[in-house]
């Protein structure tokens, strides 16, 4: 998830008590894209709530958050390692290793697409077992995308005309067709339908396609030795996953009022990921500047986090009615402390994208991943039955600080290293992957 960029004069320019600018440009770019994302994601929204009412939208929600879960996992490790890679490759092996990145998670999303919409067709409300199926499989193709690989060549324009663009305009035609037909099974059938021409067509245009023998042994390579990237990955799947599937397992009542609360906190964690995306790259770029870097990173990113919490936690019942036909409502004590998530989820993710990522800590990632897991899953097992939704947005909100908790010995440890590691591990040691000859 790094963000490289070609932007010279960006990159090197500086204040004038010679502490590093912020690349204000590179971080435009990149939070252009969800900007675009939102478009459709908004559009979709009521138009499933209001052909499939409270049940319906509460088993797309179901579908969604397991299938972005596999999604995470599906991409494993590449945000954390890949832009790093293409820095010293040729075009053409560039080309090699995006194929490579490909078909090393085709092998993982065969046995992980079809575990997630089985699981979301246990899950979900009686009538709608194939909606939530069809959702989580659909969803789970996203965790396909190349946005690593434009990200760390610095091409934002690129990851729209590929991804973003062709992503948007099929959410569009599909609240459409929902709309006309009243039928939010066409919701995952067209997504699915366009996530799988998207892919394709870019993997053809950039990537340089062979089934050879070195290209599957490359592929094998890459999960084997990426296996603490894509670890993390697996954690971050869980907190993805879990609050609303478990949630719907323990308080089957409260999941349609929690998984309109957590989708709308989804599309914001959008707006804030392409934020730490540029960062990263810009902070492995001028070793000497690297800690002070890193602290302006985490400070710019976690004032992005505290407004955009500020305003979910406000405004979010407000707008409800609207963004799902009236059929779903959020109180505050709902917004309130997903908004406060929200907050803390940047401060994490800036720390771990931009101090502990570039110091090369992914076991320190894994770590304070694994606390922030297990937390929101013994709190949403507990509270969730007592307090309902409420409960559940508490939970989350407790995980995100239970992280951060765990993050901080290793964060202090690279500051107070100029950006370096005092000790790195072998676990923390990020793997390498040899071009593909």
């Amino acid at each position: 998830m790094a963000a490289p960029c070609s932007e010279a004069g960006t990159l090197t320019r500086q204040v004038a008590d010679g502490s590093p600018a912020v690349p204000w440009r590179r971080v435009s770019s990149f939070v252009g894209l969800p900007l675009i994302s939102l478009l459709g994601s908004l559009a979709i929204l009521p138009a499933v709530a209001s052909a499939g009412g409270a049940r319906g939208w509460a088993a797309v929600a179901l579908g969604q958050a397991l299938g972005g879960g596999a999604a995470t996992v599906l991409q494993y490790g590449w945000g954390f390692v890949g832009p790093t890679r293409l820095l010293t490759l040729s075009p053409l092996d560039r080309g090699r290793l995006l194929w490579v990145s490909m078909l090393s998670r085709l092998l993982v999303g065969a046995l992980l697409l079809p575990a997630a919409a089985a699981a979301a067709a246990v899950l979900a409300p009686d009538g709608y077992r194939l909606l939530a199926a069809l959702t989580a499989l659909a969803l789970g193709t996203t965790g396909l995308s190349a946005l690593w690989f434009f990200v760390g060549k610095g091409q934002p324009g690129s990851a729209a005309r590929y991804e973003t663009v062709p992503r948007v305009v099929v959410l569009l035609a599909a609240a459409a067709v929902v709309l006309l037909t009243q039928d939010a099974i066409w919701y995952p059938v067209l997504f699915l339908g366009g996530q799988v021409l998207a892919t394709g067509w870019l993997t053809c245009r950039l990537g340089v396609v062979s089934l050879g023998r070195t290209t599957w042994a490359a592929a094998v390579r890459v999960l084997r030795e990426q296996r603490a990237a894509a670890g993390t990955d697996v954690v971050f799947a869980v907190i993805l996953a879990v609050p609303t599937s478990l949630l719907a397992a323990v308080a089957p009542g409260a999941v349609a009022t929690f998984a309109a609360g957590e989708r709308v906190q989804i599309l914001a964690k959008s707006g804030i990921q392409p934020v730490f995306n540029a960062f990263q790259g810009w902070v492995s770029e001028a070793p000497a500047e690297a800690a002070a870097r890193m602290r302006l990173a985490v400070g710019a990113t976690s004032a992005c986090g505290a407004l955009g919490g500020l305003v979910f936690a406000v405004g979010l019942p407000v707008v409800d009615d609207a963004l799902f036909a009236g059929e779903v409502s959020v109180g505050h004590g709902v917004s309130v402390f997903l908004g406060l998530s929200l907050a803390l989820y940047a401060l994490t993710s800036s720390i771990t994208f931009t101090v502990l990522a570039p110091a090369g800590l992914t076991g320190a990632i894994f770590r304070s991943t694994a606390v922030g897991a297990l937390v929101v899953v013994v709190g949403i097992a507990i509270l969730s039955p007592l307090f309902g939704a409420v409960g559940g947005a508490v939970s989350v909100a407790v995980a995100q600080a239970a992280a951060l908790v765990a993050q901080i010995p290793a964060c202090r440890r690279v500051l107070r290293g100029g950006g370096r590691p005092a000790a790195r591990s072998a676990d923390d040691s990020p793997p390498v992957v040899s071009a593909v000859a």
